[in-house]
């Protein structure tokens, strides 16, 4: 076997292993998040909370992939250094309250970790401008009210679920517990709900259900307005499926039509 050049392979690898003293020196510095107790995490302020779920994410990020890949899962609840609940079916994330209630056992905190994402309310909406350094490129909208706000989302069928600013979240009495996601290789922080959602049909007619929700926080800092800052809702398959929405993309004149609605799809 040949002498190995370790000056070489330092060279060579540097980035790497860069990275990795990050992660290590990460692991170091402040507070556990795995070990801290769920009473003082949710004595903190937001800030606070989102600063360790940051943390945690960071730290367990290979354990977390692993978890997922292993599972085949949709997501799942790290308490401590457990796996206390999983599940292949994205439809099934559970509430806060209900990830809350699986750290109290232990007094720990529960993060929720979902796997990577793959991505007068008018019947017809104009698409919104995008940044992708293509001429007059747009991005397919839809017009809906979602809560109490009336707005057009950005369409986008490679994502299974629907995002949403949470500056758009109606005032609660709780408070907000976020867990971490990553969309286009960046972290975010994210907390599930469900909102009314209503769509105008082209005859007129309108069609609505509840539907769950991921909040974003920080969204104008989140992976979500990388290419379009203006909307405050990316609304993926779900949607279409909990409705029937039958829609008709017209790439010339860049406007999305809602014909109609077909029995909805679990």
């Amino acid at each position: 076997m040949e002498a190995v050049d370790v000056d070489e392979l330092l060279d060579r690898h540097r980035d790497r292993l860069r990275a990795l003293l990050r992660d290590i020196v990460e692991e170091e510095l402040g507070d556990n998040p795995f070990t801290l107790p769920l009473d003082d995490f949710l004595a903190r302020t937001d800030d606070e909370r989102a600063a360790l779920v940051r943390r945690a994410a960071h730290v367990a990020r290979a354990r977390v992939d692993r978890e997922l890949e292993e599972r085949g899962a949709a997501w799942i609840v790290l308490v401590g250094e457990d796996v206390v609940m999983d599940s292949t079916e994205r439809a099934a994330l559970p509430t806060v309250d209900e990830v809350v209630a699986l750290g109290r056992a232990q007094n720990r905190v529960p993060y929720l970790f979902e796997a990577a994402l793959i991505e007068e309310i008018p019947a017809l909406a104009e698409w919104a401008p995008v940044a992708t350094g293509i001429a007059d490129e747009r991005y397919p909208t839809l017009p809906l009210r979602f809560g109490a706000q009336v707005l057009d989302a950005d369409l986008d069928t490679g994502a299974h679920g629907t995002f949403a600013d949470a500056s758009l979240r109606e005032a609660s009495t709780s408070p907000a517990i976020w867990f971490s996601g990553r969309h286009l290789g960046r972290l975010f922080e994210w907390s599930p709900d469900r909102v009314d959602v209503t769509v105008a049909l082209g005859d007129g007619s309108v069609c609505a259900t509840s539907l769950p929700v991921r909040w974003v926080r920080e969204w104008a800092k989140s992976p979500f307005v990388r290419l379009n800052a203006h909307p405050r809702v990316l609304v993926g398959r779900d949607l279409l499926r909990a409705l029937g929405l039958e829609l008709t993309l017209r790439a010339r004149s860049a406007q999305t039509e809602v014909l109609g609605a077909g029995p909805a799809r679990g």
